[in-house]
């Protein structure tokens, strides 16, 4: 008995979505999606970034630009370390606003400092580290990585401080650092 012609439409239909299914499957797995998070405690961690504080909503254009510039003085041998990010967590900004400082975690203690931008000295005892591998596109969100690290933190007694220290390297991999109080 032949396959009547509704019947075709549906295995082609069910066939499709399943190449795709597996094609994006494939995708998702070769990207690193099923990399786990590492994590890990650190002690005695003191750092320098030299960049700039931005207050505002979180697609500004002038973060855009920062990051550049940061980027810039990176490439030009001005500064030399990792682009770096501080994400505070302050409970005065709106929905849509964060505020960040954006700059470059020094390498060297005595770099010259390029007019405008500002160093910030982060210290802390006990921090704790995720480290992401995987490809921007399928990294899990802040909130996962930061909720993976608060729990690290519980299980040793200790609690985190009001913001996150990202350090974004040139091979797309991210550490997100958070300091004990």
């Amino acid at each position: 008995m032949p396959l009547s012609t509704l019947s075709k439409k549906y295995i082609y239909w069910f066939a499709s979505f399943t190449a795709l299914f597996v094609i994006l499957l494939t995708i998702y797995f070769n990207l690193g999606g099923f990399e786990e998070v590492q994590t890990a405690v650190s002690r005695n961690n003191i750092y320098s970034l030299a960049g700039k504080e931005i207050n505002g909503r979180l697609t500004s254009k002038e973060e855009h630009f920062l990051f550049e510039e940061m980027k810039g003085y990176i490439a030009s041998g001005q500064l030399k370390g990792t682009l770096s990010i501080i994400n505070y967590k302050d409970d005065t900004l709106g929905e849509y606003e964060s505020r960040r400082f954006v700059g470059v975690l020094l390498e060297d203690e005595v770099s010259m400092i390029p007019s405008g931008l500002t160093v910030l000295e982060v210290e802390g005892l006990t921090t704790f580290q995720a480290a992401l591998t995987m490809h921007p596109l399928v990294m899990p969100n802040t909130e996962k990585v930061e909720t993976k690290l608060q729990l690290l933190a519980e299980e040793r007694g200790l609690k985190l401080q009001d913001f996150t220290l990202e350090k974004l390297y040139e091979d797309n991999s991210v550490i997100v650092e958070m300091f004990a109080k």
